[in-house]
């Protein structure tokens, strides 16, 4: 078999010859997933280029929407780690990024003297609110051709495929249905 890129993705006439050797492949699942990759990956190629034009990453303008809605936009850093499931090692690195930049401060907890907690700045809201405006079109762009019935489709394809993704969980390596015993 010729190497191929992810850009020359495979046919089903290559599936169809794959088959002979891996009898479970389902050529139309299988151009199907890579067809969702390809289109996700390239739709967060494109989010991801509006973001860095506006200085953020997806990780910072998350963090920036939690403080944006907590109670007096202030928040722990353990709590943004655990909302953004994240290390609180690399919350704390992105904190202080932001911090440099002025988007968010540091104060000691009112309710714990020995902690800190992280608060959004003046400068840190006109970020944000800089942003949303961009952050919304993205979406009217990218799903603003879709019906109202194909989004409802999408709404229900989606959790199908979410559900099946819970169903699996990573061990020793490998991906294992989480359903079966071993």
């Amino acid at each position: 078999m010729d190497k191929f890129t992810f850009i020359d993705r495979p046919d089903n006439q290559r599936l169809q010859l794959m088959k002979k050797s891996y009898t479970e492949l389902n050529s139309d699942i299988v151009r199907l997933f890579i067809d969702f990759q390809w289109t996700y990956r390239n739709m967060q190629k494109a989010y991801d280029d509006v973001l860095d034009k506006n200085g953020l990453s997806e990780s910072r303008f998350i963090i920036l929407m939690f403080l944006y809605h907590a109670p007096n936009q202030t928040m722990l850093p353990s709590v943004i780690s655990e909302k953004l499931g994240a290390t609180r090692a690399t919350v704390s690195k992105l904190l202080k990024a932001m911090e440099i930049k002025g988007w968010v401060s540091k104060s000691s907890s009112t309710t714990d003297k020995r902690s800190l907690s992280i608060q959004l700045t003046e400068n840190g809201n006109q970020v944000l609110e800089k942003f949303l405006p961009e952050n919304f079109n993205i979406a009217n762009v990218l799903f603003g051709s879709l019906t109202s019935e194909e989004m409802e489709q999408l709404f229900y394809l989606l959790k199908k495929i979410q559900d099946n993704t819970q169903k699996y969980t990573h061990k020793n390596g490998e991906i294992k249905d989480a359903n079966k015993k071993d």
